[in-house]
């Protein structure tokens, strides 16, 4: 399988350690804010247009300074247009969607000035576009490629006159990555085709020579994203950057992007480990591209539980070999955000605005994450520290845990020999007790999808309630009529079904995987007890429906 030649890449027998962090909260923007962009220039955090609360577009923008947010009018929203901040400090607008509720596209363009604060719509692009992207080339040229649900093609700015167009690409595609190359050559690679699907997204298209199709990304799918951002933001130097793609499964790997002679050179980048796809609470959803810190040489992927109540960052030490990874993940937020971040002049990474899974709702929530000082450069990247510590913790609770099995079996001896007490009579074992537990259980399975882990297992539920193993047993057995294993295979199987409904030509490997089972053949046993029909038969009971 595909995961398997991933974990090749990894060091045998290592896993990615999980680390919790704090962000800092800064003050709010003005305006809730999606599809936006996101930069640095002239020394000023910006975010430019994007649309706010009820997928309004709005043609504002907000610049970080004084300890507060400085709103400026533009002349266009750009609601997922592009920008591009140019060797000059000047930004270059494009583009964006043409009516509220994420509908059409235009030909805008503007030129922010942010010595002046100022922004100035100064001509048209070559064609209606949104979603696309875009670089600066190092003779001042800007090369423009993408669009959504409308035609695509290579768009060239040349800083005077209006974007001319260099002609159609191999692949057309929403949202692509455009990666400046050699100087004054440009690679256009992405994993949705314009029409928000990816049928065929194994072609890279070139500023200089024909398309040329990958054989890896028949395997890997490049993540796309809704979101603005900027391809340059991926760059680790020299004409080289780090992409993050999934296989057929969603297992997440990152790609290294360069050119040898004017040629793509795209291969999986070695890690320590493989990505974690699970953590402790659930599955998460990584969203966007690989953010570079260039100086610390360190990436950084942002995901989400699937509450969208946790917000993780997968941190990639690239200048390692093979690349270190860890997971960071917060306590539960009001609300984790779906935006690009930013990285800071001083390493730490930023998330401005953004939307909790829905679009008609974006955030005015602004989060620093302290990647950049010494305090979490010792978190992320002391990781030998970490692990003998982790070691010493586990043998003290062994000891611990050996201790109180002797005394407990001191004190069973001694309980078998004297009457029930009053406490005992109000045990959790009493029908309120249980009761409450279950409801506990419930939700703890709801909110969190434990049951997604393949691995879990009754402690750990009991770990994460904070009571007894025996206790968790006891109330599923009493109450639900089931082991712990079938208690949470009906969860997996209910969870097959949904995506079987939603999905209906999801290929039965993909499902098992997806829901928690372990095998396939588990899968299809515990559906058959659960359902009394094979995956196929009720799928076919519910398209006579």
């Amino acid at each position: 399988m595909l995961f398997a030649a991933l974990q090749a890449n990894a060091a045998k027998g290592s896993s990615c350690p999980e680390v919790r962090i704090v962000p800092e909260r800064l003050p709010s923007l003005n305006l809730p804010r999606s599809g936006h962009n996101i930069f640095y220039t002239n020394g000023e955090l910006t975010v430019t247009g994007g649309h706010t609360t009820n997928f309004v577009p709005t043609p504002t923008a907000e610049y970080y300074a004084g300890g507060e947010w400085h709103q400026l009018a533009m002349a266009y929203s750009h609601d997922n247009g592009f920008a591009v901040v140019l060797g000059s400090g000047e930004v270059i607008l494009g583009g964006g969607h043409a009516e509220p509720l994420g509908i059409g596209q235009t030909f805008m363009q503007e030129r922010y000035q942010p010595a002046s604060h100022t922004f100035e719509g100064f001509g048209c692009l070559d064609r209606r576009r949104v979603l696309a992207n875009a670089t600066q080339l190092a003779d001042g040229r800007i090369i423009i490629s993408g669009n959504h649900y409308a035609g695509d093609g290579i768009g060239c700015y040349d800083g005077q006159s209006h974007v001319q167009d260099l002609g159609s690409v191999r692949q057309g595609r929403s949202n692509p990555y455009v990666l400046r190359m050699g100087g004054d050559d440009a690679f256009i690679l992405g994993g949705n085709d314009e029409r928000d699907r990816h049928p065929d997204t194994v072609w890279v298209d070139r500023l200089k020579g024909d398309a040329v199709r990958v054989p890896l990304l028949e395997q890997w799918r490049l993540v796309y994203t809704d979101q603005p951002f900027s391809s340059d933001a991926c760059c680790i130097g020299h004409d080289t950057y780090l992409l993050a793609a999934t296989d057929n499964i969603g297992q997440l790997a990152v790609f290294k992007v360069c050119s040898q002679q004017g040629e793509p050179v795209i291969s999986l980048l070695p890690t320590a480990s493989p990505i974690p796809m699970q953590s402790q609470w659930g599955a998460i959803a990584y969203k966007g591209p690989v953010v570079v810190d260039s100086v610390r040489r360190r990436g950084y992927v942002i995901g989400v539980d699937s509450l969208y109540l946790r917000q993780y960052v997968l941190v990639i030490d690239y200048g390692q070999q093979p690349a270190g990874l860890t997971l960071c993940y917060t306590d539960p937020m009001e609300h984790a955000a779906i935006t690009i971040p930013v990285v800071t002049p001083d390493g730490d990474l930023l998330l401005a605005g953004g939307i909790p899974g829905d679009n008609y709702k974006p955030l005015v929530d602004v989060w620093l994450y302290h990647f950049g000082t010494e305090s979490a450069a010792v978190v992320v990247a002391s990781r030998q520290v970490w692990l003998w510590a982790a070691v010493f913790a586990v043998l003290f609770m062994a000891f611990l845990a050996y201790i109180i099995y002797i005394l407990g079996c001191r004190q069973t001896v001694a309980e078998t020999e004297l009457p029930p007490t009053a406490a005992q009579a109000d045990a959790p074992q009493s029908d309120a007790k249980a009761a409450e537990l279950m409801e506990r259980i419930s939700l703890l399975m709801d909110r969190e999808q434990l049951y997604l882990r393949s691995d879990l297992k009754l402690q750990d539920v009991a770990v994460a309630l904070q009571t007894n193993s025996s206790y968790v047993s006891e109330c599923i057995n009493s109450l639900r009529d089931q082991s712990f294993s079938q208690f949470v295979n009906t969860y997996r199987v209910h969870h097959a079904q949904e995506l079987l409904r939603s999905q209906h030509d999801l290929k039965t490997t993909i499902v098992a995987t997806e829901s928690g089972f372990s095998t396939e053949a588990s899968f299809f046993r515990n559906f058959k007890a659960v359902t009394g029909m094979t995956p196929r038969e009720w799928l076919q009971e519910q398209l006579k429906e």
